[in-house]
């Protein structure tokens, strides 16, 4: 099994392809936008876990200026992540995370901010991340925000920088809301 790394906006046909076939395993077909990357104005790079022609596993890392309580913050986050039913359970999601995680502390964002279902939690604090109590990620447009409450997803969020660190509260019980376009959350 291989690791692959590119640019989102530099993906091969081929690759994309298959990350959309992994993508509709996990969401059907009329959830998910079947263009990829679905908001290239985010999405920063991709790893994928490929087994000979297959994509195995997907992690997708997007970036956005975070406008919040009156500070900027430069936030990357982990979007799309993936792995084949008959791959789980094996360390690769583990695998590709940390291999994203690596990446986005290389790029010194303030924050890493993202949303995943309640039973990923321990996945993800295992990789670095932290559950931050009352937090709702507001995604999608200005006049039609998409909520991860709504969905019941819990907000995951890294401190990078010493800003993002002195300013750790400012996340707990809030609403960060991010212009990220319609139907889009990390």
């Amino acid at each position: 099994m291989r690791m692959i790394q590119y640019p989102q906006k530099n993906c091969l046909e081929t690759i994309k392809n298959k990350i959309i076939a992994l993508e509709n395993i996990a969401w059907p077909q009329d959830v998910i936008d079947t263009t990829f990357p679905s908001a290239p104005e985010t999405y920063v790079t991709s790893f994928v876990l490929m087994e000979k022609d297959m994509a195995v596993c997907h992690v997708g890392v997007r970036t956005r200026v975070l406008h919040h309580k009156g500070e900027d913050y430069l936030a990357y986050g982990l979007s799309e992540v993936v792995t084949r039913p008959q791959y789980r359970k094996k360390g690769l999601a583990f695998q590709a995370i940390e291999t994203a995680v690596r990446f986005i502390i290389a790029q010194q964002p303030d924050i890493g901010i993202f949303t995943c279902a309640r039973e990923s939690v321990a996945l993800y604090t295992r990789c670095g991340w932290e559950a931050i109590p009352g937090a709702c990620f507001v995604g999608g447009a200005s006049e039609k925000p998409f909520c991860s409450d709504s969905l019941k997803l819990v907000t995951m969020m890294m401190f990078l920088s010493a800003k993002g660190k002195q300013h750790r509260k400012d996340f707990e019980n809030a609403d960060i809301i991010v212009e990220l376009g319609e139907n889009q959350l990390w």
